[in-house]
């Protein structure tokens, strides 16, 4: 499996991310692909959380770092931290990094850096689209399990998929 770093945002990368490409690719010391964000909403919603909680940045937006750390291959991270022994992750691959294990290297990072950092964690929870897609085929590689299919107000119909953090250790 392909390695990748998972580093957490800073304000100082997402206000220079939304202002200047170019100098946000200088500031992370990283080529920053075409195509990436593919949901840049989340960088305006990830500099509201950190300017509201500064002390959560590690349970927010992180960026997805190959090549040694000169690459950047996508972004994700946690929609929070943990509530009641439940963290939340997402991840987006930009497009011409796509089919090489990245995502999954990502997510297993993601989910690595939960355990890692939340003593009561006890489960990882993630959804996605409610029809097989890559995604899905991430998360059962993971040995997440989907366990319900809900309504989300804005996305439609989506799976929730789980995985009990005990599986998670190694």
């Amino acid at each position: 499996m392909t390695d990748v770093v998972v580093l957490p945002a800073t304000l100082e990368h997402l206000t220079t991310l939304r202002s200047d490409r170019a100098a946000f690719g200088e500031l992370l010391g990283a080529a920053v692909p075409d195509g990436w964000p593919e949901f840049p909403e989340s960088i305006e919603f990830t500099i509201e959380k950190l300017t509201e909680h500064p002390h959560q940045a590690d349970w927010w937006m992180h960026f997805f770092l190959a090549d040694g750390g000169a690459l950047l291959v996508g972004s994700g991270g946690f929609v929070g931290p943990p509530r009641n022994g439940v963290v939340e992750i997402g991840y987006e691959i930009a497009p011409e990094f796509r089919e090489r294990g990245l995502a999954t290297a990502a997510a297993r990072a993601m989910i690595d850096k939960a355990v890692s950092a939340s003593g009561g964690l006890t489960t990882v929870i993630a959804h996605t689209l409610a029809h097989e897609n890559p995604s899905t085929g991430v998360l059962r590689r993971l040995g997440f399990t989907r366990v319900a299919e809900i309504e989300d107000p804005d996305d439609g119909p989506v799976w929730r998929w789980e995985i009990a953090v005990a599986a998670v250790a190694r």
